[in-house]
């Protein structure tokens, strides 16, 4: 199989909202590192050297970008050999358990040779950036149109989602209930809105595409979701990274089958179920839409703001670091994680 790229964290309209303890739990790994140290000291090119090693010796990484940086990594993981490496330091702060029999620190700081100077401004205007763009992000949240769909449009749609489970669930019956696994194929950054298709297409080749606004498409994934674990299917829930509570994403990847409110290879139109909205809602619908964009577009320019900060940053530290020190020690956990070529 080829590589995965996920997000476990996301810049929400209720802040950044993790799932790194989560996903990792569910893992079973038998051995975690978490690396520590600040902003500029390697920690996500250590990362990618192992994911690279791995690669060259025939596996397939699960590559975890940054939500706020996506050209950066937060981790990587090594399912072949149930090992993983993550970034622990804020905003996504992790802990191994059994320090030194199931979990590791590596702790590149000290390969820092003399301390930066003039790294405070630059701090100072990456998190201040931060700050700017969560209220917008929560701004764009209030005014996101959040009607009651009638009850006669809800049972339509959950009526839908179940046919669409009798016909493609059968393989997946089984007497034990299903299990669930969620992260992000989806990130708000820097860069604006991010999605990561082939990463779906990886795990599920045959997609089916809602259509429709986010409330319909949230309530057939839900009703799909309890019909698949009903089933005793595994399930990997993708969640909307700007509200998390609501579903994205809903992939099958024992059935090879999922259904994306992305691209798909048919389609299933929501909007023509039940009850259409008014002229009235609808153009209440699209006045708040634009309101949201307009707060989206500020969001994102306080996060490119951010990592120019962040960038400068890291540009400051990096003439303190001694990287060629840093690439020994990964060449040396990959020589111990792989063996010796």
């Amino acid at each position: 199989m080829e590589r995965q790229t996920i997000f476990l964290g996301a810049n929400s309209y209720q802040g950044f909202f993790s799932l790194y303890d989560e996903y990792i739990a569910s893992l079973s790994l038998r051995r975690l590192y978490v690396l520590k140290g600040g902003a500029g000291c390697g920690k996500s090119t250590f990362m990618r050297r192992i994911a690279e090693r791995a690669e060259t010796e025939g596996e397939a990484p699960v590559l975890v970008l940054c939500s706020g940086d996506p050209d950066s990594l937060d981790g990587i993981i090594l399912p072949d050999r149930g090992i993983a490496l993550f970034d622990g330091t804020s905003p996504h702060v992790l802990e191994p358990s059994l320090v030194g029999y199931k979990g590791y620190y590596i702790d590149l700081s000290r390969f820092y040779l003399s301390p930066s100077p003039g790294l405070e401004p630059w701090d100072r205007g990456y998190r201040e950036h931060y700050r700017k763009a969560y209220l917008y992000l929560s701004a764009a949240g209030s005014v996101e149109a959040a009607s009651l769909l009638p009850e006669e449009t809800a049972d339509a749609i959950r009526r839908r989602a179940r046919a669409l489970a009798e016909r493609s669930l059968k393989r997946g019956r089984s007497p034990a209930a299903g299990t669930e696994r969620r992260y992000f194929t989806d990130a708000f950054t820097c860069k604006g809105n991010l999605t990561l298709p082939e990463t779906r297409r990886l795990l599920t080749p045959r997609l089916i595409a809602l259509t429709g606004d986010s409330q319909r498409s949230d309530l057939f994934l839900r009703s799909f979701r309890e019909l698949a674990l009903e089933r005793g299917c595994q399930v990997h829930i993708c969640p909307d990274p700007l509200r998390p509570a609501r579903i994205a994403h809903l992939l099958l990847p024992e059935l090879g089958f999922g259904v994306t409110t992305g691209e798909g290879d048919r389609r299933i139109h929501l909007e023509r179920l039940g009850t259409p909205p008014t002229e009235a809602e609808r153009n209440a619908q699209r006045e708040a839409e634009q309101m949201k964009q307009s707060l989206l577009h500020k969001a994102k320019k306080e996060l490119s703001l951010a990592k120019h900060d962040h960038d400068r940053l890291e540009a400051a530290v990096h003439a303190q670091v001694d990287f060629p020190a840093a690439d020994a020690a990964a060449e040396e956990l990959a020589d111990r994680l792989f063996g010796s070529r």
